[in-house]
C-alpha cells in the first residue's frame, strides 16, 4: 500500500510538471470552447490516467439536469481526490441526502470546483470539520470559510472518494462552477483522460398533438417510432408521417462512450424542418435555481409512468431555461397544407460526435367526422373515457354514431362534434380555453370528468371548497384544471402527471382522524413520503410539491435502536423508523455529546472522537426522534454491555463446541455400527 501511494505521488508530480501540449493539442481536436482555460485544472481522480464516467453533464434526472460528471471509481471507496487547483476551501457540507459530504474549492480564476460524496476529508479540513460539529452538536453542517482558512494547492489530496449522499454507488461527483453559480460542463475543460469518439443514438421519435384541432396519422395523441439505423450510422424513418396543425416533435436520445457502459447525456440538438431551424440545445452552462424546469423540459407524464426521460424538442408552457434557441413558434411544428415537409435531426455530444436523422412528414388536411365501420346506434356500450392533455379534454365512447357530445358546465350545454373514429371508438375532442366542464353525456350514457376550477399559471391563485382551501402561489407551468376528492383521511389532486415549480399550500380537514402533533400529511402516490403539517383546530396545513393522492396518519411508534458494537474505541448502532423517518439523534458518554457519523441508507451510525486518543467508559446514552417527536432511548453502561457480550460469546463457543463433539460422536457411532454390520455380514457369508 506504501509503495503504491509513492508510486502514485511520484507519477502526479511528472504529470503536474510535464508538458502540456499534447493535452491542449488534444482538447482543441474536441471543439473545446476556448471561453473556458484549457489545461488550467487537473482531473481529480487518478489524474493522467484515463477515466471513465457513470454521469455526464446535462443527464436527464429525477427534478434536475446533472450539474456535474460522475467519475467511477471501480465500485469502491477509497479513491485519493485532488484539488483540481489551487484555491481555498469555500464551502463545506455534511449532509445524509443530496451530495453528502462534499467540498467547495474556489479557484484565483474565479471558478469553483465541486467534490461530491465524499467518504472522509483529509486530516486538516477533517479536524476543522469535527471541531465545528462537536462545537454545535450537530452531525449534519454547512460551513463557509474564507480564503485564509483552509488553503490549498493544486494537486493536494483534499478527501478521499466515497458513496455518501444520495448515491447509487461509490464515485466522484465532480463540479465546475463559474462566479454566478452556474454549472459548467467540466469536459469544455479540456480533460484528457475521458476520450469519447462514440456518436449519440437516438432510440425514439416521437411526434404529439398540441392542441384540439391537431392530428398525427389522423388521429389526437401520439406517435412513437424506432428509427432505422443506416450502414453510416445516422437514422430514417422509412414511413412518411402525416400531420396537421401545432405539432411537438420529442426524442429519446442518449449518448455513448468507449469507456463506459452507461448513458450520458447529450449537449447539443438541432431540429430542421425544410432546412430552416425550428429548434436549437446548447447545454454548456446550466443556472442552478431554475433547473427543476427540466420536469417541463422533458414529457412529464412519460417519465412518471414508465420512468423514461423523453426531451421535448419545443418550449413548453412556463419552460424558463435559457438553454435553447428556436424559431418564431418557439419549436412547434406547425403544418396547415397539403405537402411533404423534411425533417431533419442533428444531435452532438461534447466532443462533436455527431448523429443525424431525417424523415418526412405529409400535410394531411383533416377529414372531420371520419367514420369507419360505425355501429348501429342501438349497440352503444355506454363505454365513456376521458383524459386532458395540454389544453384538450379527449373522450372516447365505444360503439356509437352520434354526431356531438353534450358537456355540462354547471347546467350549461357545450356541444362537441365527433372529430373521428377508429377502430369502432369515437372521438370528440373539447378545447378546454372554451370552457371547463362538469360532466359529459354521450348518447344515453355520461361520465362524471370532475373539473372542479381552471388555475392559470400566475401568482394569488386560490381554490375553496368546504374541508379544502389550496394555495397556488406561484408553482405552476400551465393552467391546471383542478380536480379534488376528498375520502376520509385521504385527499386526491389530480391523477394525471402534472409538474410543479414550487410549492402549492393545502389546508385539509379530514374526517376521522386524531389532531394531535404526531398526525401528519404523508404523499401517497408511491409508498410514503413525510410531509408534515401544523394543525389549527381539525385543519391541517401542510405544503408539497407534487400532485397526487394524501394522507393524513398518526404515528405513535418511536424510532428503532439497535447496538452493533460497544466498546471503549467505538460505538456503533442501527437506527430505523417505519414512518415519518428519523430526523435526529444524540448520544451521550456520561452526559458528554459524543459526534455520530449517519449513512441513512444503511441504517448506520457510528462514533466520531474529537480526540481520538480518548477512550469511551461509563453510561452511554442514545436518544433518537422521528419527525413527529416520538423518542426511542438506548442506555446502558460499557462496561457491563462489554463484559455482558463476552459472556454471551463464551456461552455461545462453548455451545459450539459442544454441537460439534456431539456431530464427532454421532459420526464415530454411525461408524461403528457400519463396522459391527459389516462384520455381522461377513459373519453370515462364512
Amino acid at each position: 500500500m506504501i509503495i503504491t501511494r509513492i508510486l502514485s505521488t511520484l507519477l502526479l508530480i511528472i504529470y503536474l510538471v510535464s508538458d502540456t501540449t499534447s493535452m491542449q493539442a488534444f482538447a482543441q481536436k474536441r471543439r473545446a470552447t476556448q471561453d473556458y482555460p484549457q489545461g488550467y485544472f487537473i482531473f481529480p481522480i487518478q489524474p493522467g490516467q484515463q477515466a471513465s464516467l457513470s454521469g455526464g453533464f446535462g443527464d436527464l434526472r429525477t427534478n434536475h439536469f446533472h450539474a456535474g460528471v460522475d467519475i467511477r471509481t471501480g465500485g469502491v471507496e477509497g479513491y485519493q481526490v485532488y484539488s483540481a487547483a489551487d484555491g481555498y476551501i469555500s464551502k463545506i457540507r455534511v449532509m445524509r441526502g443530496g451530495y453528502g459530504n462534499v467540498l467547495y474549492i474556489t479557484h484565483p480564476n474565479g471558478f469553483t470546483t465541486v467534490y461530491g460524496h465524499l467518504k472522509n476529508f483529509n486530516a486538516r479540513i477533517e479536524d476543522y470539520v469535527r471541531r465545528k460539529e462537536y462545537n454545535q452538536q450537530t452531525w449534519d453542517i454547512e460551513l463557509s470559510l474564507n480564503e485564509n482558512e483552509i488553503p490549498v494547492k493544486k494537486g493536494e489530496i483534499v478527501a478521499i472518494g466515497g458513496n455518501t449522499g444520495a448515491s447509487g454507488g461509490p464515485h466522484l461527483h465532480f463540479e465546475i462552477r463559474d462566479e454566478f453559480e452556474n454549472a459548467i460542463n467540466p469536459l469544455k475543460f479540456g480533460f484528457w483522460e475521458i476520450q469519447d469518439s462514440q456518436a449519440p443514438v437516438i432510440e425514439r421519435v416521437i411526434l404529439k398533438t398540441l392542441n384540439a384541432y391537431s392530428r398525427v396519422n389522423g388521429e389526437f395523441g401520439r406517435v412513437s417510432v424506432a428509427p432505422a439505423r443506416n450502414s453510416d450510422g445516422n437514422y430514417t424513418v422509412p414511413n412518411v408521417i402525416k400531420v396537421h396543425g401545432t405539432i411537438g416533435l420529442e426524442l429519446n436520445t442518449y449518448d455513448r462512450s468507449q469507456t463506459s457502459p452507461f448513458r450520458l447525456g447529450v449537449t447539443d440538438l438541432e431540429v430542421k424542418v425544410d432546412e430552416i431551424t425550428t429548434y436549437k440545445l446548447n447545454l454548456e452552462k446550466m443556472p442552478f435555481d431554475i433547473s427543476k424546469d427540466i420536469n417541463v423540459h422533458i414529457d412529464f407524464d412519460v417519465a412518471e409512468t414508465n420512468g423514461v426521460r423523453i426531451q421535448k424538442c419545443y418550449i413548453a408552457d412556463g419552460n424558463r431555461l435559457s438553454i435553447y434557441e428556436t424559431d418564431k413558434n418557439q419549436g412547434k411544428i406547425i403544418i396547415k397544407d397539403n405537402q411533404l415537409h423534411r425533417v431533419s435531426i442533428l444531435v452532438k455530444d461534447t466532443y462533436g460526435n455527431a448523429t443525424s436523422m431525417n424523415f418526412s412528414i405529409q400535410g394531411d388536411l383533416p377529414n372531420e367526422n371520419f367514420v369507419d365501420e360505425l355501429a348501429d346506434e342501438s349497440n352503444f356500450s355506454g363505454n365513456i373515457s376521458t383524459s386532458i392533455t395540454e389544453n384538450t379534454l379527449a373522450i372516447r365512447a365505444k360503439n356509437t354514431k352520434v354526431s356531438t357530445a353534450i358537456l355540462q358546465n354547471k347546467g350549461i350545454p357545450i356541444a362537441v362534434p365527433l372529430a373521428y373514429t377508429r377502430n369502432k371508438e369515437s372521438v370528440y375532442l373539447h378545447d378546454l380555453n372554451k370552457g371547463i366542464a362538469d360532466f359529459v353525456q354521450v348518447d344515453n350514457s355520461s361520465e362524471k370528468i370532475g373539473i372542479k376550477k381552471e388555475i392559470l399559471p400566475q401568482k394569488g391563485q386560490f381554490y375553496s371548497e368546504p374541508n379544502l382551501k389550496i394555495d397556488f402561489a406561484d408553482a405552476l407551468y400551465d393552467t391546471l384544471y383542478l380536480k379534488t376528492n376528498i375520502s376520509g383521511n385521504r385527499l386526491s389532486i389530480n391523477s394525471e402527471k402534472i409538474p410543479l415549480k414550487d410549492f402549492i399550500n393545502i389546508s385539509f380537514t379530514p374526517l376521522g382522524v386524531s389532531t394531535s402533533p404526531k398526525t401528519s400529511a404523508y404523499y401517497v402516490n408511491d409508498g410514503r413520503k413525510y410531509l408534515g403539517g401544523t394543525w389549527s383546530g381539525n385543519t391541517i396545513q401542510f405544503k408539497t410539491k407534487e400532485l397526487g393522492d394524501f394522507q393524513v396518519i398518526t404515528d405513535l411508534e418511536a424510532p428503532s435502536i439497535r447496538p452493533i458494537r460497544i466498546d471503549s474505541s467505538e460505538i456503533r448502532f442501527s437506527i430505523s423508523d417505519n414512518l415519518s423517518g428519523i430526523k435526529t439523534f444524540n448520544c451521550y458518554v456520561n452526559n458528554k455529546w459524543v459526534l455520530m457519523d449517519y449513512e441513512y441508507k444503511s441504517n448506520r451510525i457510528w462514533s466520531i472522537k474529537l480526540d481520538e486518543s480518548e477512550t469511551f467508559s461509563g453510561d452511554l446514552k442514545l436518544e433518537v426522534t422521528d419527525n413527529v417527536g416520538n423518542l426511542g432511548v438506548y442506555e446502558v453502561n460499557i462496561e457491563e454491555y462489554v463484559a455482558t457480550q463476552k459472556a454471551i460469546k463464551k456461552i455461545a463457543k462453548k455451545s459450539s463446541k459442544k454441537k460439534s463433539k456431539n456431530r464427532k460422536n454421532v459420526s464415530h457411532s454411525r461408524k461403528s455400527s457400519t463396522k459391527h454390520s459389516s462384520k455381522k455380514s461377513k459373519r453370515k457369508r462364512r
